[in-house]
């Protein structure tokens, strides 16, 4: 009983993620909302929407059953899973920063374990 519930509840998450799988439509609304988000004036914002149009035009979209990958010149940026855009950049800044912290950590304690 335990094992078809896990199986159904899997089967509704993949489904969920089916669905809400994220539309070239919907990646250049997400673009565009952050590059115009500190327009103050209308010539600013019709300016940076020509630039999300080309940027866009430039990108290519890769789906997957569950996701998309938004690729620029061979280079995965932007992964769409869920409803959002996810960027690969910020992503691997912030693992990477995560890695460097327990490399210093691990090293601390090593210290502290040769001195006892």
């Amino acid at each position: 009983m335990k094992s078809a519930l896990i199986f159904l509840l899997l089967i509704v998450c993949l489904g969920g993620a089916a669905l809400s799988k994220p539309s070239e439509d919907d990646f250049k609304r997400f673009i565009n909302a952050k590059a115009t988000q500190k327009d103050a004036n209308f010539l600013q914002a019709g300016l940076n929407e020509a630039k999300v149009d080309m940027f866009v035009q430039n990108c290519t979209f890769v789906n997957r059953i569950f996701w998309v990958n938004v690729t620029q010149n061979g280079h995965t940026i932007y992964t769409g899973a869920f409803a959002h855009f996810f960027n690969r950049a910020q992503i691997a800044t912030v693992a990477n920063t995560i890695k460097g912290d327990l490399q210093q950590v691990e090293g601390q304690v090593k210290s502290v374990a040769q001195n006892h």
